[in-house]
């Protein structure tokens, strides 16, 4: 097919692409499109090798007009097309001029037969598609020019090269690119165009928004000087792959540096540079927000780690269709393994621990996948060349599909308890040798009670019979006096001796109650008549009118008639002469209430808790001058507690102290 018929193929519809066409350095086209040989009315050949002025006449344009076309700046200009057989069609055409690094000049024109503002490219791509297209299709136009006219072999292949070249569709701009500006001031983004030497060149709003500088600010700025000096070094590296002076291919970089804002603050963009011919074309995103919301996610997760660190714990993540287990950078200094040479999964953590240890992971774990429920389990492992066996405390957490319900991972903690472990071995060890020392003491006090009572009840009942002088006359009354010393003193012993037994008795656990039923107010009187005597001594009067007759209930009697006798005894021992004792019994529907009141010395408030306590009465300053084991208030409490009741104390300093015991009355 001919270049004539290659044309004539299109002169019947009409072309939808850009009329396109260049010129060499001699204002000769050299190349021209179909789609401007359709609108001429002419085909290739009449317009290859004929002066530009003959095709496309220039009228008007922002720098003027140039006496040479190839001085001509590159720009929108007011041109009008020479039709044949037709009038001149007025249009609005791009001009680029463009320089080949050979040297070589270039004029190419760019010509929307439809002037459609709609079909405008959006943001930065406005300016540099007609650049960029035009500087390739320089490049490609000048494989085939020299000196010599292009012949149509040629110009049919430079068509097919060129065919497939796109180009921004711009419509009517006016001299002011008043439309353009306004196009580029909606986006959000920070648009602008600069030169190689840093100049700026066109700026949207929303870079003098966000950085705070004015038109006129920017033209006292190349754009190296906005840059953080901490980041310039870096910047300065990629910003030299588009400003090669010997590159002219179309490059893209991107990078991300804070800028400096008018008032003196820094942002964060994330820069998007291409270099078009002598343009630098940069969109700029504000990802300051972002930047601070990753140093404070860096931080946590630093402060997490340390905390971890601190704690000897790490964290993992494992998918279950997955053989790999993620593990935090503590699990693996837990597990004595480094990053990089040990690969965390099922399989080789297997071998860092005994096989039950191993077994009783992958059990726990399927029973957590078959029932979607968390896990807590302790396993050890065996770390370091000396296989240390150290113990790892784990949980876990079930995430599952939404849709499904299924697990489709676990994730959780795991920490080295290997000190806990130890300190709670010291722990039972110290433990378990405190209550045999313990045993061994109380074996010892009993058997020592036992070797003690015998010989302690021979000296009081022989001393009962001399007090008594049942063999005859002991002579002098002083020997009637010491014997009765004697047996007081035998007596004394003799009852912390029984203290001491029942106590020991308690503590191990041997004391057993004897269930019975019996008549409580019956007990109590016998209580009262066994200590009238010694409360006489100190002028005490004894109160027991408050106890009726029928009065029944189930419990140990021996167990119910010491209590009794420790309170009574207690209250007496701690009233002054010409005080009271009152005993007052009350039954209720399931349970009975005993009340010993005094009008003794009382108890301070913050010792009330610790009179209950063995051997605490030896402590109190109150009470040195009192005989008695202390152990007595402790022996009553702990039987009362045997019965399922409890003890309660009042007291006040000075005023006296009220003990009531509650008793269940059918234990």
């Amino acid at each position: 097919m001919s270049l004539q018929q290659d044309t004539a193929s299109v002169v019947g519809t009409k072309p939808t692409e850009m009329m396109r066409c260049v010129v060499d350095e001699t204002g000769e086209v050299v190349f021209a499109s179909p789609a401007l040989s359709w609108h001429l009315g002419s085909n290739t050949s009449e317009i290859l090798s004929r002066p530009i002025d003959k095709i496309i006449h220039i009228l008007s344009g922002d720098s003027g007009v140039p006496q040479n076309i190839i001085d001509i700046q590159s720009g929108f200009y007011d041109t009008a097309l020479q039709r044949k057989g037709r009038d001149p069609l007025l249009v609005q055409s791009r001009i680029d001029n463009i320089h080949l690094p050979d040297g070589r000049r270039f004029v190419v024109f760019w010509v929307d037969p439809d002037q459609n503002a709609a079909a405008v490219a959006q943001g930065a791509e406005l300016l540099s598609g007609y650049e960029s297209t035009a500087l390739e299709l320089a490049n490609i136009a000048s494989r085939f020019v020299s000196r010599k006219r292009i012949n149509q072999h040629m110009h049919r292949k430079l068509v097919r090269e060129t065919s497939g070249l796109s180009i921004p569709r711009i419509g009517h701009i006016s001299q002011d690119d008043g439309e353009l500006r306004h196009f580029l001031n909606l986006s959000n983004d920070l648009l602008a165009v600069y030169r190689r030497d840093g100049s700026f060149v066109r700026v949207n709003y929303a870079f003098n928004r966000v950085l705070g500088y004015t038109d006129d600010d920017l033209r006292q700025i190349p754009f190296i000087d906005m840059i953080h000096p901490e980041d310039r070094e870096y910047v300065c590296v990629e910003m030299n792959k588009l400003t090669a002076l010997d590159d002219f291919e179309e490059k893209r970089v991107d990078f991300q540096a804070r800028a400096r804002c008018k008032d003196r603050g820094w942002r964060w963009i994330e820069w998007i540079q291409k270099s078009i011919g002598g343009h630098i074309y940069i969109i700029g995103s504000d990802i300051t927000d972002r930047k601070q919301h990753e140093a404070e996610l860096r931080l946590q997760e630093q402060q997490l780690s340390e905390a971890q660190k601190i704690g000897r714990m790490g964290h993992w993540y494992w998918v279950v269709k997955d053989s790999h287990i993620d593990w935090s950078d503590n699990l693996y200094e837990i597990f004595g393994v480094k990053r990089g040479e040990f690969e965390p999964s099922l399989k080789n953590i297997k071998t860092l621990m005994p096989d039950e240890d191993a077994q009783q992971i992958l059990r726990v774990f399927r029973q957590s996948i078959r029932d979607a429920s968390d896990c807590v389990l302790e396993f050890r492992i065996r770390m370091g060349p000396m296989k240390e066996l150290r113990y790892i405390h784990c949980e876990g957490r079930c995430k599952t599909d939404p849709k499904s319900g299924k697990v489709k991972a676990l994730f959780g903690i795991m920490q080295d308890i290997t000190e806990r472990k130890c300190h709670e071995r010291a722990l039972n060890e110290a433990k378990e040798a405190a209550e045999t020392a313990y045993a061994s003491k109380t074996r010892f006090l009993a058997n020592m009670s036992h070797e003690l009572r015998t010989p302690l009840n021979a000296i009081i009942g022989f001393s009962q019979m001399m007090q008594q002088q049942l063999l005859g006359p002991l002579g002098n009354e002083r020997y009637v006096e010491y014997i009765s010393g004697i047996r007081e003193s035998g007596e004394h012993l003799l009852n912390l001796i029984n203290d001491i037994l029942d106590m020991s008795k308690i503590e191990v656990g041997k004391y057993e109650l004897e269930i019975e039923d019996f008549n409580l107010s019956k007990l109590v009187q016998l209580a009262v008549h066994m200590i009238e005597t010694r409360a006489h001594e100190g002028n005490i009067r004894l109160i027991a009118d408050q106890v009726p007759e029928n009065i029944t209930i189930r419990a140990d009697r021996r167990a119910i008639m010491q209590i009794m006798l420790n309170l009574m005894s207690n209250a007496v021992k701690f009233t002054a002469n010409d005080g009271e004792v009152e005993i007052s019994c009350k039954q209720g529907e399931q349970l009975v209430v005993i009340t010993v009141r005094d009008t003794g010395y009382g108890i301070p408030e913050d010792k009330i808790n610790l009179v209950t306590l063995p051997f605490e009465q030896v402590k109190s300053a109150m009470t040195r001058d009192h005989e008695g084991s202390g152990l007595g208030l402790a022996i009553t409490k702990e039987l009362v507690e045997m019965h399922s009741g409890t003890l309660t104390i009042k007291s006040k300093v000075g005023e006296g102290t009220s003990v009531t015991v509650l008793l269940p009355q059918n234990y």
